[in-house]
Order: C-alpha cells, then sequence, then structure tokens
C-alpha cells in the first residue's frame, strides 16, 4: 500500500500500521543517535534483549563437534550404539584440546546436562534411549549443521522436547507425535488457511463465515478477507481483554461460524482471555460447530495462561513457538499442536467427506504446509531448518532461569509504563494498547495523531499507530484514531521507564 501525500507521509486511517513504523524510524534516526532511540513499535524482542547467551554457545559448541564426527574421513552414520563410552571420550578429548580449560569444562557440563534432560524427558515420554541416542540425533549425517533434509513433521529430539514444554502450560495430555514443527507460528496459520481454503480441501469457501476479535493482528483479517470469506470481529476491552457488551448481544444471534481465530494472549493489546471468556467462546464454538485455531505464541509471557486446548480439546488446533519467550524470532521455529482428539474429530466429522480417502486431518496438514499446493508437491523441503531446531531445543533446555528473568523484566517494564503514564494496564505483557487521549493533563488533545507520533519519534520514541487494528465496527464505535501500541518488549527496564517519561513530558507541556 502506497503512503498518502500529506504533510506526514502517512494516515492511520489509511495506511497499514506496519508501513507507518518504517517512516518513524527514518525520523527517528534523522534526529537521534541509533543507541538513544527508544523504538516501541514492533514485536522483535532483538532489539532489546539478545537471545541466551548459554544456548548460542552451546549450539556453536554443536555446530564444532560435528566437524569432527562428520569429515572427509569419519562419519557418525558410521558408529554403533556399542561405541557409546568412546563416542564421549572423544567429544572430550576435542573439547579439552580445542578451547581453554574453563571452557571446555563448561561446554561439557552443557553437554552432560543436554543430554540427561533430553534422556529424562524422552523417558516420560516412553522412549528408553540411551547417550548414544542423542548423540545420533544430533550428529547424525550432521543434523546440527544442516547437512541433510529434516523430518518433515520436525526430529523425534526436537518433538520430545517441545512436547514437554507444551505440557507444562497445558492440563490436556499430548505425546511428541501430536506436533508439527514450522517455520514459525505465521506458518503454521497460513497453512491452515490453505488447506482448508479453496485451493485446499473447501472447508472454507467464499461467502463463509470466520470469526475474529478486534483489536487483531491486521495481517490475519486480511488474509481472510482476500479469501471472500465473512469476517466477524467481536470486541475485546483493550484496557481489561474482556468481551465488550456489544459483542456478547452479537454472538447471541450470529450463525454459521465454520472457523474462529482466537490470539490469547492478545496481540495487540497486551491481555490474556480470562478462563470464563476462553469457555464461553469455547461453549460458542461448540455450538456452532467450529473449528478453533488458538493463537497461543505469548502465553509464556503469563506464569498461569489458559489455554483453549484444554476448554475444547476436540475442535481447538494450539499454535505455537517458544520463540518470543527466548528472544528468537529469527530462527522460525514454531508448533502446530493437532491431539489425538483433535485429529479424530476433525477427520471423522467436521471435515468428512472433504478429506482424500485415508488422509487423516495430521497428514493433510503437514502436506499442506509444503511449498506448493496442498498435496505435498515439495514435502520434502518442508521442513524447520536442524540448526534452526538445534537452537530451539538449546534454548528450551538450558534456558530456564534466563526466561524466567526475561518475564520478571516485562512485567516490570509494564508497571513501570502503566505507572508513570497513568494507565489501567496492570495485567498486561508484552504490549500496552492505549489512547494517548487518555493521558492526564494532556495539553495536546487536539493535536492529530500524526503529528504526534511524528514528534515523539523526532524525540527519539517510536510507537506503532494502532487504529486499523481494530475493526470497522470497533472504530464507528468509538474513536480509536488515537490509539498506539507500545512494545514492551524492545528495552530494559531503564530504557521503558525513559520512553514512557519523554511521553508524559510531551503530552503535558
Amino acid at each position: 500500500m502506497s503512503l498518502p501525500n500529506n504533510d506526514f507521509g502517512f494516515s492511520v486511517e489509511q495506511s497499514k500500521p506496519f508501513d507507518i513504523f518504517q517512516n518513524l524510524r527514518a525520523i527517528a534516526l534523522e534526529n537521534n543517535a541509533e543507541r538513544d532511540i527508544l523504538d516501541l513499535s514492533t514485536g522483535d524482542p532483538g532489539f532489546a534483549f539478545a537471545p541466551g547467551v548459554r544456548a548460542r554457545e552451546f549450539a556453536s559448541y554443536l555446530i564444532f563437534l560435528d566437524t569432527k564426527f562428520n569429515n572427509t574421513k569419519r562419519k557418525f552414520v558410521d558408529t554403533q550404539a556399542n561405541q557409546e563410552k568412546f563416542l564421549l571420550e572423544d567429544i572430550a578429548s576435542w573439547s579439552r584440546s580445542t578451547y581453554v580449560p574453563v571452557l571446555a569444562e563448561r561446554y561439557l557440563k552443557d553437554m552432560s546436562e543436554f543430554i540427561q534432560r533430553s534422556l529424562v524427558i524422552a523417558k516420560e515420554h516412553g522412549f528408553l534411549w540411551t547417550p548414544y541416542d542423542i548423540l545420533k540425533a544430533l550428529f547424525n549425517r550432521s543434523m546440527v549443521s544442516g547437512g541433510t533434509y529434516q523430518d518433515p513433521q520436525g526430529e523425534l529430539l526436537s518433538r520430545i522436547i517441545l512436547t514437554e514444554w507444551h505440557k507444562n502450560t497445558l492440563d490436556h495430555e499430548i505425546g511428541p507425535e501430536d506436533l508439527i514443527l514450522t517455520a514459525g507460528a505465521s506458518q503454521a496459520i497460513a497453512s491452515l488457511f490453505k488447506m482448508l481454503g479453496q485451493e485446499g480441501y473447501q472447508y472454507l469457501n467464499p461467502g463463509d463465515k470466520v470469526l475474529l476479535t478486534s483489536p487483531g493482528y491486521l495481517s490475519s483479517k486480511s488474509l481472510l478477507e482476500k479469501r471472500g470469506l465473512e469476517v466477524i470481529c467481536i470486541s475485546l476491552s483493550p484496557t481489561t481483554g474482556e468481551i465488550e457488551p456489544r459483542s456478547l448481544d452479537l454472538l447471541k444471534k450470529v450463525k454459521g461460524i465454520k472457523l474462529m481465530l482466537i490470539v490469547n494472549p492478545n496481540n495487540p493489546s497486551g491481555f490474556a482471555l480470562s478462563e470464563h471468556t476462553l469457555k464461553y467462546l469455547g461453549h460458542f464454538a461448540k455450538e456452532q460447530g467450529a473449528l478453533i485455531i488458538a493463537d497461543e505464541v505469548y502465553g509464556d509471557f503469563y506464569e498461569q495462561a489458559h489455554s483453549m486446548m484444554d476448554i475444547e480439546p476436540e475442535r481447538t488446533l494450539r499454535v505455537r513457538s517458544c520463540s518470543k519467550i527466548d528472544r528468537i524470532p529469527g530462527l522460525r521455529v514454531g508448533e502446530l499442536v493437532i491431539n489425538k482428539a483433535c485429529n479424530r474429530y476433525l477427520t471423522e466429522h467436521l471435515l468428512k467427506g472433504l478429506l482424500p480417502e485415508k488422509l487423516d486431518f495430521k497428514a493433510a496438514f503437514l502436506a499442506a504446509k509444503a511449498p506448493g499446493g496442498v498435496h505435498g508437491e515439495f514435502l520434502d523441503t518442508c521442513f524447520v531448518p536442524g540448526p534452526s531446531q538445534a537452537l530451539a531445543i538449546a534454548h528450551v533446555l538450558l534456558e530456564k532461569e534466563t526466561r524466567q528473568n526475561y518475564r520478571e523484566n516485562i512485567i516490570e517494564n509494564s508497571r513501570l509504563f502503566a505507572d508513570i503514564l497513568g494507565l489501567p494496564h496492570e495485567n498486561n505483557r508484552y504490549y500496552i494498547l492505549f489512547d494517548l487521549n487518555s493521558i492526564e493533563g494532556s495539553k495536546k488533545i487536539e493535536l492529530s495523531i500524526e503529528q504526534k507520533i511524528v514528534e515523539l519519534a523526532k524525540q527519539g520514541v517510536i510507537l506503532l499507530p494502532a487504529n486499523l487494528f481494530f475493526s470497522k465496527e470497533d472504530r464507528e464505535a468509538l474513536d480509536r484514531r488515537q490509539m498506539v501500541r507500545a512494545c514492551l518488549a524492545n528495552g530494559e527496564s531503564v530504557k521503558i521507564k525513559k520512553a514512557a517519561k519523554l511521553i508524559h513530558a510531551y503530552l503535558t507541556s
């Protein structure tokens, strides 16, 4: 979309938010040193928080070991399980002859912890593995270096470890066979709509009704509308995350919903839906006979975020990723969770007669996530790369303390930002969505939102305009033009505090 030719180069009523922030960043760079910019516009934690050092160093260590196990003179594939002792001795010898003593011992300790934790988790899922099996999973045909095509579903070791990570946030029982790895959560969602749409198995056809929440991620709504689907939005309060009364009335009247996309915790508002709200929506989906896609990528920022899969396991497809909590979105590792009850219900009931004969829902999705059509034309190339999987599971196994510290940092950022600006957003995580005109004592209420965010950008603070995150009905019910989104993952607390103070001083001066 081209930007309007006005004094500011954009309009919050016409321009996509993700087009606008590029303009604002250019303005900020023209007026500030890059190190001084307080960019709260993007949801990219890498702007301020580096991924865990321990996991990255360990992943580099695995690649070093791969060069020893797989080269012109030696291949791990030629080893046998009875050589386990000698393989571990080789690892110790290579490490001590290559690294300084303190690093060698640290890497060997991390390797031992990685192996032992993997063995414990594998045993919980019925796999009686030995250290050799873990080494084989990592180094057979250079998995950690990307030396081979991976399993399109995801390597078994990766799925076992990620299943355990999911189990920490679910009451519902799942296993490694219920996970399909994708190139981030976005690929999981896009592949589902490709599979279910006209180019796929025609569960969703032009004119069919799909339910979204407002405010919501703009790309999801656009994806559906371009497919000719009728998008029905229900309104959530950007302050509490509860369903607005007018939407409760709408839900009592609407019929024929075929699919619900529930983002929880919500992007862009930063609120987790309460259990009673999820139960209400789950009951509604059951009444409608609708499929639920639960995008729960931000769930790790809440210690007890409720999952739609626990409420409606039979009709809920869970999309998740460790990328946000581990600050590794560029790895593009996500998961679609299809539990056994859901796979059976979708195959035998909801999509009965639509799927090819002898193909269940999970197998159909696995084929559809490949490039091309929905029949797995390029199935062998639809894997998540080995290096990405290795680094992701290293983060999951070795960075628990770092994740907890990061979670606490985001909570503190939310508290500071809300307190300084006087916002009722104490339950937010990751994002805060608020109206610039709601700041008490503001003397700039009459200024356009474009002028405000440009002038703030000149001071080095970049906010994302949020007007178009709201549905048309929401914008007609209440003026949303002054709404902005601040990402709390884009700065240490000292920077978030500084940004909030600059915003407050600008608005009240």
